[in-house]
């Protein structure tokens, strides 16, 4: 379903029955800014409300959900039916499909959020421990970068299809190839976060580190090897993005083949 085409078409037919977007807003019972964000393709109006825009609009439902108007003679009633029908399980698939997008988002932001509370309870808790192989463990860093990273991905509506690159490669879950494409998307997203969130750590680091100028000695070697680990683990995760982007290239491959 094009929401683009839908939201245009319920701008072109708001404009031609001359009503601003507040006065339809009133006339369905919604705020302006809903109608903004239907008419900008930014989201579906709910499946309670089509009947009640339809009227306000003075076109049907199928209309509305093809993002077009149909002329009497331009279908017969059986054709029309089909159209009517197609268009009915385009919604409920795009309604499941928001579903699910809201549970991933909500999945992603307790995960973000998690991650930076452990970090902030380990960095009260202990300090970096040196001499030990254990010491290129560094759960604080560790922790706000992936913290920030699942955030970022809710936030923006990509964490969805950043847990679907995982289902590809490594469960191996069949998906359309509008789908694989989407997940490649957020893994080129979730890599190019991943090298901004370690460089811009690491910089706040070096930036703390200059204001130790009297205790120099005490805090450089704690402090750079935890700058340093906010650029290995940085490298280490896009090494990992890499690999799973030519993996789901790979799948996209075989998908297009099979069609």
């Amino acid at each position: 379903m094009d929401q683009i085409k839908i939201g245009k078409f319920i701008a072109y037919r708001r404009k031609k029955q001359g009503l601003s977007q507040k006065q339809l807003a009133e006339q369905i019972d919604v705020t302006d800014k809903t109608i903004s964000k239907w008419e900008t393709g930014n989201r579906l109006p709910d499946a309670s409300i089509l009947l009640k825009l339809s009227e306000a609009l003075q076109i049907d439902v199928n209309e509305l959900l093809a993002g077009e108007e149909y002329s009497s003679e331009e279908f017969s009633s059986e054709e029309y039916l089909k159209k009517s029908e197609d268009n009915l399980v385009n919604l409920v698939g795009e309604i499941n499909e928001m579903d699910k997008k809201r549970k991933s988002g909500g999945i992603g932001m307790f995960i973000g959020i998690a991650c930076i509370a452990l970090a902030l309870f380990d960095l009260v808790d202990s300090s970096l421990r040196m001499g030990s192989l254990t010491d290129i463990f560094d759960m604080p860093t560790l922790f706000y970068l992936s913290g920030i990273k699942f955030l970022l991905l809710s936030t923006f509506g990509w964490i969805h299809e950043y847990f679907s690159a995982w289902k590809i490669c490594v469960a191996g879950k069949a998906q359309s190839e509008n789908e694989i494409k989407l997940s490649m998307q957020a893994v080129k997203y979730a890599g190019a976060l991943t090298l901004t969130l370690g460089c811009l750590t690491s910089s706040i680091g070096i930036f703390s580190l200059l204001n130790y100028t009297d205790q120099l000695s005490l805090v450089i070697a704690p402090a750079l090897a935890q700058i340093t680990l906010s650029f290995v683990y940085a490298a280490v995760e896009e090494t990992v993005y890499v690999i799973l982007l030519f993996r789901i290239k790979y799948v996209l491959l075989k998908t297009i083949r099979k069609d």
